[in-house]
């Protein structure tokens, strides 16, 4: 989703980023859920503990 949202605001331009054109929302949500998700490590450390490793 954020890539893809990425490239719309590419091919946009500067429109791609105003709060007239959905994609600036698709993009600020996608990148909430990249950032709510944390790095590989955290969730690797979130499992493991989960495990009990």
């Amino acid at each position: 989703a954020l890539r893809v949202s990425e490239q719309a605001i590419r091919i946009l331009g500067g429109a791609g980023i105003m709060r007239d054109y959905p994609v600036g929302r698709f993009h600020r949500d996608a990148l909430v859920y990249v950032i709510g998700e944390g790095t590989s490590e955290i969730q690797r450390n979130i499992i493991a503990r989960d495990l009990d490793l």
